[in-house]
């Protein structure tokens, strides 16, 4: 059946009610090398495109965005505040996103705190700067595991380039306490191997058990909170088996859960329900305060992206009982499917505006904005991967 195009005053925003006991947070990266539509160098900066990234956000109840703008919180800081209020309008925290493998050595380490200083401190301190276009906090990821000294390294190698991550992160600390903000959150995503000895087949040289229980106490004074990279693990079990111990010693900072999205054939997870039964049973079991971290936006929605979508007839109509200046889009729909609606202004560049699901049979009303400029849309059922 072929889609019911139709030509209609252009949308607000339509979202999810998102779900008050998940917090779920989401790196977002800019993507600029691989070109991706997902990234935020493509998406920050216009307006569709970050409502509809918006909408995404609430309706998978996404209240952390782990951001990677680069240089744009200088070369165009208004760029980024306006992103920032998108955010904290819909009660999502925006947190500044850098990464890094030589950060721990010496010449690294100063050129983070420089990008700490240009991107969050100077724009966050800008005359005229509202609360609400400010960063919320900062959120590193640093993975020494990534350079080729680690592959190549001896034991005491690694535990040497630990030491030197964990002076970064003090650093980090000092750096904002002589910039007057001593408690400005910062964050860390860390690997969910570096705690085994090697006597239980570890790969980093720690002296004991002793020496590397304080490294995971030292990282907790200077860090308001972790992300455990448990990536890669198909049931909880896993995940929770690989988090238990640092969940347990890494005092003074709020530990979460990294998660990856990974989801078809051969892959972590078959389908997407497995994908969302995973962040459901660590939500269930950490609570929110160690809820989940996922990576990435632009590999949820590629994921998303290619599931097979079929065109439905829809139609329009005007309720008596709807708000001024709105109707109501309108389409049968199935239990056993789901639905996601699109919206375009020129018949190309088509943006998704609201994706759902429904528990009964039947019509179905979706209310849409009438008070802006025309444009046209399609309605999709599709089945999630088997």
């Amino acid at each position: 059946m072929k889609p019911l195009l139709l030509f209609v005053l252009l949308l607000a925003v339509l979202t999810l009610p998102a779900q008050a006991t998940k917090h779920r947070g989401l790196w977002f990266w800019g993507e600029g090398d691989s070109g991706s539509m997902w990234g935020s160098e493509y998406i920050v900066g216009t307006p569709a495109q970050e409502n509809a990234t918006i909408a995404f956000f609430n309706a998978q109840s996404i209240k952390r965005v782990y951001g990677s703008y680069g240089v744009r919180p200088f070369s165009e800081d208004s760029v980024i505040a306006a992103w920032n209020v998108k955010l904290h309008a819909a009660g999502i925290q925006s947190q500044s996103l850098m990464s890094g493998t030589t950060t721990v050595y010496p010449a690294g380490q100063a050129n983070l705190l420089t990008n700490i200083t240009v991107r969050l401190l100077n724009f966050n301190n800008a005359i005229g700067r509202t609360a609400a276009e400010k960063f919320d906090a900062l959120h590193l990821d640093i993975e020494p595991h990534q350079l080729p000294e680690w592959d190549t390294g001896t034991p005491a190698d690694k535990r040497n380039l630990l030491l030197l991550l964990r002076d970064t992160f003090v650093a980090v600390r000092a750096h904002f306490v002589a910039a007057g903000l001593p408690s400005f959150p910062v964050y860390a995503d860390i690997p969910v191997t570096w705690e085994k000895l090697p006597m239980d087949g570890g790969s980093i040289g720690w002296l004991s058990a002793a020496d590397r229980n304080q490294w995971y106490v030292d990282i907790g004074v200077p860090l308001t909170g972790v992300t455990l990279m448990a990536f890669y693990r198909s049931t909880f079990s896993n995940i929770d088996g690989s988090v238990a111990w640092e969940r347990a010693n890494t005092p003074g900072a709020v530990v979460r859960t990294g998660v990856a999205v990974d989801i078809g054939p051969g892959l972590t997870w078959t389908s997407v329900p497995d994908f969302n039964n995973i962040l459901s049973a660590t939500e269930a079991a950490y609570g929110p305060a160690g809820a989940v971290d996922i990576e990435s936006y632009r590999e949820w929605r590629e994921t998303l992206a290619a599931l097979p979508l079929i065109p439905i007839a829809a139609a329009f109509k005007k309720s008596p009982l709807a708000p001024p200046g709105t109707a109501e889009l309108t389409f049968d729909a199935e239990p056993s499917w789901k639905y996601v609606i699109y919206y375009t202004v020129d018949l190309c560049a088509w943006q998704e505006v609201r994706r759902m699901e429904v528990s009964a049979p039947g019509a179905v009303s979706v209310p849409v904005d009438l008070r802006q400029p025309r444009g046209f849309w399609q309605v999709f059922r599709f089945q999630e991967l088997e």
